[in-house]
């Protein structure tokens, strides 16, 4: 995931196999994960470890051999509470789903599934995945339109995902803010200017932001300048106090202290990671 985009726009090499499905290791020490959402439904199937995944401010444990669900447009994010966990990761396109007369931007899906027939299927996307015998897009697009069945007539909960307009309202309120975020993380914007632009106090706002993301603000900003500043790092352009200054930091020894805290080294070692 690119952390500087929050809304995640899936695009597809293939535009006819509109899926993506790839391995995902976590590691406690390095896990930045910030906060983002699509329109896609996402599953994820813990094969080691185990993981919490926060979804609209409401979170779920997965274990070894589990599933959990990402519905759509919920703000997410993902960390291990292990020290090293590892899950598939299956995002299923909306349109794909639309096309089968299920549309998931109006439904709920349960979060937490522990359902043997699903994982059965997840493993068989993987071996067509991995041994792409003649077919294989055929094949998994076959296999996930039988799981997104399962899920709609087994996982489907009664609520709708306006059902709770307060809850919305907070979402939307969040969701406005990391897009001010995301345009001026480069400039020195202070909390009570997001706060404005979200349309709220600051005292509220930091508690929802803090509710909803699993961040404070600040904290949040300076992972997002970091990650960037790493970026420019590794593209061997910038030096290090060029990349400070670009991604809004204003103190050099405050940066280095802030990028080895989030990134897990200095930023002097990046051109050599």
């Amino acid at each position: 995931m690119n952390s500087s985009n929050f809304y995640e726009p899936h695009t597809h090499k293939d535009p006819s196999f509109p899926i993506i499905f790839h391995l995902d290791t976590m590691i406690k020490s390095r896990s930045n994960f910030l906060p983002h959402w699509h329109e896609n439904i996402e599953i994820l199937y813990v094969i080691k470890g185990t993981i919490t995944v926060s979804s609209d401010a409401s979170s779920i444990t997965a274990n070894k051999d589990e599933i959990a669900v990402i519905n759509s447009n919920n703000v997410h994010y993902i960390q291990t509470i292990e020290e090293e966990s590892k899950y598939y990761c299956l995002i299923i396109d909306r349109k794909f789903c639309e096309e089968i007369g299920i549309d998931t931007e109006e439904i709920i899906f349960q979060r937490l599934l522990k359902d043997r027939e699903i994982r059965d299927k997840l493993n068989l996307i993987k071996e067509e995945f991995l041994s792409q015998k003649a077919l294989y897009k055929a094949k998994i697009k076959s296999v996930i339109m039988d799981l997104i069945i399962t899920l709609y007539r087994d996982y489907t909960l009664s609520e709708s995902p306006l059902s709770n307009k307060p809850e919305t309202n907070k979402i939307e309120m969040i969701k406005k803010a990391i897009r001010f975020i995301q345009s001026n993380y480069d400039k020195n914007i202070s909390i009570s200017e997001i706060a404005y632009e979200a349309g709220v106090s600051k005292y509220y706002f930091c508690r929802i932001f803090k509710e909803i993301t699993g961040y404070t603000t600040v904290c949040f900003i300076n992972i997002l300048r970091c990650t960037n500043a790493k970026r420019l790092l590794l593209s061997g352009k910038y030096s290090v106090e060029e990349a400070a200054f670009a991604c809004g930091f204003d103190n050099l020894s405050y940066f280095s202290k802030t990028y080895k805290k989030h990134m897990g080294y200095l930023p002097s070692s990046s051109k050599k990671r």
